[in-house]
């Protein structure tokens, strides 16, 4: 089956719902979901959208933050475009009526404050602004009649133009309701598909967040960025029995404070911001002190608060929490951290546009150059709103295509493993051993000894997965035009069983997680958010890994 629309746009959180809702009505959209509307990173967003709105605060100060938490790797251009579009982007989501709490005393936006921030700026809904922004704009798609919605898409490959292999003409997706294989050209693509949580045994992320829209551009050509860092969030629920919840950098803004077993604070000995230090530092902190300890978790205490202030700013944490038999309002909560966020992604310039003409990148699959080597708390749906809409407008005003800045320290590495290269005698890849694998060899702590060995590990489970399934049709597609065609031809009968989602999705992660150690393995020193004990200092000039795909 064929669909053919003005914009295909894959993914809907916020960073794809910012670009439909700001393209004009009479453009033709295709929004791809993987499972349902609702079920994505966005709609879990606790914290909230950082943006200068206090008349005491300024942009001035707003970049400094991010610069200093992105450990000197932040490209300040994007930085300062994004955040001298923090009120704008604010101002936009309460003209959609994103009902954001408010002072019960002048009903002016309660603003909080997080880890890394210098000023209160942190707009929020209670503790659960992803839900009440996500839920608010996606119920507007009812409302434009432009917009059309695919859910239980899973999208599988990107195609290219017959004449012109660096140029992007839609995407091959997977029905998961029929088993069929659906085409869905358009001239621009969106990859808005959100993170790569799911490659780690922990994470706060959706079980859909596989890393597919990274893997599709990088098999398509496009370069990626800074794939080593990988925000572990400091403070995710660790109680027994129960599933990993996001407990919010919002909790420890309004005071809470992180104790050991004993009840004594520990964070002061670590940064002297104490418990809102950036998160890399937090995170490392937890770790030590677990590894010190013996224990699985630390604890992070918000019971000296008022109950009413408690249960006003953090109602969801405090239900989440009290179904499993914990009341935050007199009890220490349990924590660990857990993978979060991926800073790096596919390279986009400011407008968005990658390497392919017509594919657009945004949210956590793209590479804007603004967390650097760590991403400042509530940066992230700050991100989505800006660049999603200067995509929209790019699109809308018909602006050239520029191919994102070319960086003098580019790796080359080709996509597929090489021709000769032999499966090892190893178990069948399955999710559950790369999840183990990377958790054990690319957490919070690494080595280079560790990441080579995993490296091969991966690269000897993706040449058994390419000889032994169905990934084999899509897992490398060539940039060729003979390629090209192939795929963009694939009969409407060419059904995948339901257990191939399976396989199309351990694809993905087998070729994110090769990139995000190959990153790891040519970054000789630790910076932000990845710290080697091979090399524990940081070096004098902070640079991006940017990895180019070579194609045979």
């Amino acid at each position: 089956m064929k669909h053919d629309f003005d914009t295909i746009i894959i993914g809907s959180g916020l960073a794809g719902l910012s670009v439909a809702l700001s393209l004009p009505s009479n453009h033709r959209i295709a929004i791809l979901s993987k499972d349902a509307l609702i079920n994505t990173a966005s709609d879990k967003a606790q914290g909230g959208i950082a943006a200068v709105w206090d008349s005491q605060d300024s942009f001035e100060r707003h970049i400094n933050d991010t610069l200093v938490a992105g450990a000197g790797l932040c490209e300040k251009e994007a930085v300062t475009h994004i955040v001298e579009h923090s009120t704008d982007a604010l101002q936009w989501l309460l003209s959609h009526q994103v009902d954001f709490t408010r002072n019960e005393s002048d009903q002016q936006l309660h603003l909080t404050l997080e880890g890394g921030h210098s000023w209160r700026r942190i707009a929020h809904a209670s503790d659960k602004t992803g839900h009440v922004i996500t839920q608010t704009l996606q119920s507007l798609l009812g409302k434009c009649p432009n917009i059309h919605i695919f859910e239980q898409r899973t999208s599988v490959a990107l195609l290219t133009s017959r004449e012109n292999a660096s140029e992007c003409i839609g995407v091959k997706v997977l029905n998961r309701q029929s088993g069929e294989m659906e085409t869905f050209l358009a001239p621009n693509t969106v990859l808005a598909t959100g993170g790569t949580g799911q490659l780690f045994t922990h994470t706060t992320n959706p079980e859909i967040a596989t890393g597919d829209g990274i893997a599709m551009a990088w098999r398509a050509g496009c370069r990626v960025a800074n794939m080593e860092f990988i925000q572990f969030h400091p403070t995710a629920l660790a109680l027994p029995n129960a599933p990993t919840f996001l407990i919010s950098e919002a909790v420890r803004g309004e005071g809470g404070v992180l104790l050991r077993p004993d009840g004594s604070r520990f964070m002061p000995s670590y940064d002297k911001r104490a418990e809102l230090a950036p998160r890399d530092i937090v995170a490392r902190a937890i770790e030590s002190e677990m590894k010190k300890n013996g224990t699985s978790h630390v604890l992070l205490d918000i019971s000296h608060k008022p109950k009413e202030q408690i249960l006003h700013h953090f109602p969801m944490i405090h239900e989440t929490c009290l179904s499993h038999g914990l009341d935050i309002c007199t009890t220490p909560i349990p924590v660990a951290p857990a993978s979060h966020y991926t800073c790096g992604g596919v390279l986009v310039n400011r407008n968005g546009q990658t390497d392919l003409k017509g594919l657009y990148c945004a949210g956590e699959t793209a590479y804007t150059g603004l967390h650097g080597a760590n991403r400042l708390a509530s940066n992230s749906l700050l991100e989505c709103i800006v660049t999603g809409r200067s995509i929209a407008n790019s699109i809308t005003a018909g602006l050239p295509w520029e191919t994102p800045a070319v960086y003098e320290h580019t790796i080359h590495i080709s996509p597929a493993p090489a021709s000769n290269s032999q499966p090892e005698a190893s178990h069948a890849p399955n999710k559950n051993s790369l999840r183990q694998l990377m958790t054990q060899c690319f957490g919070i702590v690494r080595n280079d000894a560790g990441m080579q060995t995993a490296l091969s590990q991966l690269k000897s489970w993706k040449a058994q997965l390419l000889n032994n399934s169905v990934a084999k049709d899509y897992a490398f597609p060539s940039r060729s035009v003979e390629t090209s065609r192939k795929v963009a031809h694939f009969s409407a009968s060419n059904c995948l069983q339901d257990s191939n989602l399976n396989e199309i999705e351990l694809n993905n992660m087998l070729d994110v997680a090769c990139l995000m150690l190959q990153c790891g393995l040519a970054r000789k020193e630790s910076r932000g958010l990845h710290y080697t004990t091979d090399y524990p200092n940081k070096a004098e000039t902070a640079k991006p890994t940017v990895l180019s795909p070579v194609f045979s």
